[in-house]
């Protein structure tokens, strides 16, 4: 039987308590608050699956400067992926031959119902793939499914849940808040989320092999707005692009990775468009 190998990506704005970005965003006043609830829901997750039998856990942090995680506070058994300039980002560490990978602390989509929705930055929008709206989850679940690896879990509020399991209705879900507005949230007493991350995880790592991995019909098709124009324009500079109005733009291709790798680069392109007084 191959090695139980799980990929744990793990984001800030889904985890428990998190409203505000005064407590997702590094150097504010309560970023260590919840930078430290981050961590535990985390280790929560890690000691589930090596419960359920995982033979190795790797866990990406994947909260914007991504260095957000101690891996001096880290379940020893675990590896940690930390730092940016990774080429596949949230889910940097994925390799064909995983069991099973594992989101803690997502959050809805740019334009979603969820707490602090966003898709990657706030120079997105809205985005859409093979017609259907993304999320970051959405996204990721392709990487990764581009890599024969399922996603078997994911964390975060309602929203976050719901719009991954649309497209993956096998993934178990924990809904650790429910968001009551893009800065407010009814949370779950964090001592019973812990308990029920843990169990989740264990659970996902020991059932039978009934994953599937996402894999969108090719050609696949990511269509990102942009919040201005000349984020579109500058997002157009790349040649797998396609313009399709003043903030719209659209990738498409048979290979996924190749869709990402063109619109994880069209966000470094945008973002030399912002300007700080206008946007």
């Amino acid at each position: 039987m191959p090695e139980k190998i799980v990929l744990v990506s793990v984001d800030l704005e889904g985890v428990t308590g998190v409203v505000h970005p005064l407590q997702a965003s590094p150097g504010e006043r309560d970023y260590d608050r919840f930078r430290t609830l981050m961590m535990r829901e985390t280790n929560a997750v890690v000691q589930g699956a090596y419960s359920g039998g995982a033979d190795k856990v790797v866990v990406n942090d994947s909260h914007d400067g991504m260095l957000n995680l101690r891996i001096e506070d880290l379940d020893p058994r675990a590896e940690l992926i930390s730092g940016v300039n990774k080429p596949f980002s949230m889910m940097q560490g994925v390799a064909s031959g995983q069991w099973c990978a594992i989101y803690i602390g997502y959050h809805s989509m740019a334009s979603g119902l969820g707490v602090l929705s966003h898709t990657m930055t706030t120079l997105v929008s809205r985005a859409w793939l093979n017609g259907e709206p993304a999320s970051e989850g959405v996204i990721n679940a392709m990487i990764a499914g581009s890599n024969n690896v399922p996603v078997g879990m994911i964390a975060g509020d309602q929203y976050a849940v719901s719009e991954l399991r649309k497209v993956c209705p096998w993934v178990r879900g924990v809904v650790v808040k429910d968001a009551l507005d893009r800065y407010a949230a009814h949370n779950r007493p964090f001592t019973e989320v812990e308990r029920e991350l843990q169990e989740t995880a264990r659970v996902v790592v020991a059932e039978p092999a009934s994953l599937k991995p996402f894999k969108p019909a090719p050609p696949v098709k990511l269509r990102v707005e942009f919040a201005q124009p000349s984020m579109a324009s500058k997002a157009s500079y790349l040649r797998g692009s396609r313009r399709l109005d003043a903030r719209t733009v659209e990738f498409e291709d048979d290979d996924p990775i190749r869709v990402w790798l063109d619109f994880y680069s069209s966000l470094s392109l945008a973002e030399s468009a912002r300007q700080q007084l206008y946007g």
